[in-house]
């Protein structure tokens, strides 16, 4: 299944904007996902977020999570969505521990998500 391709996501309900860009079909099925949830209030993908992290070669790079997603009990998430095989990269894992002392520091989750 190719993973890598780009589309608008049109009209969600739960996201503050009239349409959401996809950068692959991960994103596009967690869209999907994340309008279906009755625990999702609110997410986006246009949140403007950005996370400062070191790469392999000791370079500050900059992240920027998937989505930013609220929960109806008022809990914050930044969401990260990787294929399978993805999930134990060095460069995901250096990304995914600048995000979760991001979110610690201003008291959200962070997740990191694949589909089967």
């Amino acid at each position: 299944m190719a993973i890598s391709f780009r589309g608008t996501y049109p009209a969600p309900k739960k996201s503050p904007w009239s349409f959401e860009k996809y950068d692959s079909d991960l994103e596009r099925r967690m869209m999907d996902r994340l309008e279906q949830d009755p625990h999702v209030a609110k997410w986006m993908k246009r949140h403007g977020i950005t996370i400062p992290w070191i790469d392999a070669q000791k370079h500050q790079r900059k992240y920027h999570p998937d989505f930013l997603v609220e929960y109806e009990d008022g809990r914050k998430a930044l969401i990260e969505v990787k294929g399978s095989n993805q999930m134990g990269s060095n460069h995901v894992q250096r990304k995914r521990k600048a995000a979760e002392l991001w979110c610690k520091q201003r008291g959200m989750e962070y997740q990191l998500a694949t589909f089967p």
